[in-house]
């Protein structure tokens, strides 16, 4: 969305700067379109609870998939277990098998839409097993087939699917078959894209280049996305995609109209005009190429721009929801009691304070889940309660890597209030003048308060993303002592839906001289550090 804005602003500037007559009519704002369902109806029940023995219950389905893989026995995909789990029970091998990865992704794509349905086969299953779930597919993809006379079976079988992928098959036939609802990606029509670069043709080729570009990013999060596209290019409607997609005149006019006095501003600007041109550069659902770009030239009329853009008028009509699913549920024992807002408070506080042993935070990142926020370094999180009545509040503080080779600070603040449950908070927090919403659970934690394991789920309603992510917290940054590593595991799967595999290590190899001084007045509550600890149950 924020790259979206970008261009927009690009030709809202060309916009502007040609006169145009006077009129009362006000232009009517952008909204993302809205496609034909291809597929089915409404759907009923969702996978409420993250858990292996949950599987969907739904009547039925808006667009049905199938995913061919290698074997189990081929060796582990593309997607690596945390480097700091080597030599542990956790070092296997390399990381886990495609079977296993695309058995998690249908259960991910249930939690964006409980309509959507995938089918996983190994290559080497029978064809007619293959062929059955294709006969009533609306997309396949197909992933390191490289046994050519595998890939010409499979040819065969899936010519029914009128959708989708062939992803790192090269050298087979199945390399070829890559097509949108019938029409495959050939020479013939990479002629016509460039000789209509607006036509259908053009359209379909850049899908199935941001769709090998979100392969190629090896991650589990792009994984997901790219099985969104082919989703959405079938038919099925995905939310999720239609903010990536391209600007329309509505967009740039209401720019133009309501945020001329800070497009010209950030024209102005040597540092805002780069921000735009880097972001305008970034990939599709590149979250971490745009934050670097905004990280790295920040100022103050690129926050302007963009909180007049999206903030105060919305101008790519966006209107993202927090994600509901996966239902993830707060611990409600600690140290062998009922769980309490304070003593959540106090978990979340860890070990922040002066006294001996405590450290001037309360956290720092170990691991998450979301490949666009825990690619940058050294996440420190201090939690803390304000001089207010009832406040409580959350600084995390991060390094980045600015395109310029350079190493800067960057610090955020959350306004944190309790929810109803407790071990449950909502934050909000305006970043480059968008405010996001953010829920957060405590999904588990040490009695000694070795580490903590917390689940969120946010939008940034108008900047029309919506995400979720697992982290895991620790004194120090280092993975707590092996003897914790099954109850971890099972917390991330049982409680937030999460594989080991998914966690994104935080590089904290040089993390000195953080800016740790916290943005308000903290009133400590009582330490929990040393008091009553032990191996409790949750």
């Amino acid at each position: 969305a924020t790259a979206r804005a970008a261009a927009s602003a690009r030709t809202a500037a060309h916009a502007s700067a040609t006169p145009r007559r006077g009129t009362s009519k006000r232009p009517e704002r952008a909204s993302p379109p809205r496609r034909l369902a291809r597929c089915r109806a409404a759907v009923e029940g969702a996978v409420l609870s993250p858990t292996i023995d949950s599987p969907p219950t739904v009547s039925e389905r808006k667009c049905r998939l199938v995913a061919i893989v290698p074997p189990a026995s081929a060796g582990a995909s593309f997607l690596p277990y945390p480097p700091g789990l080597k030599g542990t029970a956790y070092d296997k091998g390399g990381g886990p098998d495609w079977i296993e990865v695309m058995r998690h992704m249908a259960t991910r794509l249930t939690w964006v839409d409980v309509g959507f349905q995938m089918d996983v086969f190994p290559s080497d299953a029978p064809a007619s097993e293959i062929s059955a779930s294709a006969a009533t597919a609306d997309v396949f993809v197909a992933i390191g087939i490289k046994d050519v006379e595998t890939a010409t079976t499979l040819v065969d079988v899936l010519t029914t699917v009128p959708t989708g992928a062939a992803l790192g098959c090269e050298g087979t036939s199945l390399d070829a078959q890559s097509r949108v609802v019938f029409q495959p990606v050939t020479d013939l029509r990479a002629m016509q894209a460039k000789l209509l670069p607006w036509g259908r043709a053009a359209k379909d080729l850049r899908l199935m280049e941001q769709v090998s570009g979100l392969f190629d990013r090896k991650n589990h999060l792009d994984l997901l996305f790219l099985h969104l596209l082919l989703i959405d290019a079938s038919g099925a409607r995905v939310p999720a995609v239609d903010i990536n997609q391209d600007l329309n005149v509505g967009n740039v006019f209401c720019i133009a109209k309501n945020c001329n006095k800070q497009l010209l501003a950030c024209y102005q600007n040597d540092r805002c005009k780069l921000s735009l041109d880097c972001i305008d550069a970034c990939g599709l659902n590149d979250q971490v190429c745009t934050y670097t770009c905004i990280r790295s030239y920040q100022n103050v009329e690129f926050e302007k721009l963009a909180r007049c853009m999206l903030h105060s008028h919305n101008c790519l009509g966006n209107d993202a929801i927090r994600p509901e699913l996966p239902e993830v549920l707060p611990m409600t024992t600690f140290r062998g009691e009922p769980l309490t807002h304070d003593a959540a408070e106090a978990i979340m506080q860890g070990w922040y304070g002066d006294g001996p042993n405590m450290k001037p935070y309360s956290w720092l990142a170990v691991a998450g889940q979301n490949p666009a926020y825990d690619h940058f370094p050294c996440q420190y999180q201090i939690w803390y309660r304000g001089k207010a009545r009832g406040s409580f509040w959350y600084n995390p503080v991060f390094k980045v890597q600015t395109l310029d080779g350079k190493e800067v600070w960057r610090r955020s603040d959350y306004r944190c209030k309790r929810g109803d449950v407790p071990g449950t908070f909502y934050f909000s927090f305006m970043d480059n003048g968008v405010t996001s919403l953010e829920y957060w659970r405590i999904v588990d934690a040490a009695d000694d308060l070795e580490w903590s394991l917390y689940y969120y789920a946010g939008a940034a309603k108008v900047a029309g993303q919506s995400y979720i992510g697992a982290v895991l917290a620790t004194k120090d940054g280092k993975w707590p002592d092996v003897r914790h590593l099954p109850r971890i595991e099972k917390s991330l799967w049982e409680g937030c839906g999460v594989k080991l595999w998914e966690m994104c290590e935080v590089d904290n190899c040089d993390c000195g001289g953080a800016p740790l001084d916290p943005y308000h007045a903290p009133v400590m509550m009582p330490s929990l550090i040393g008091a009553g600890a032990g191996e409790g149950a949750r």
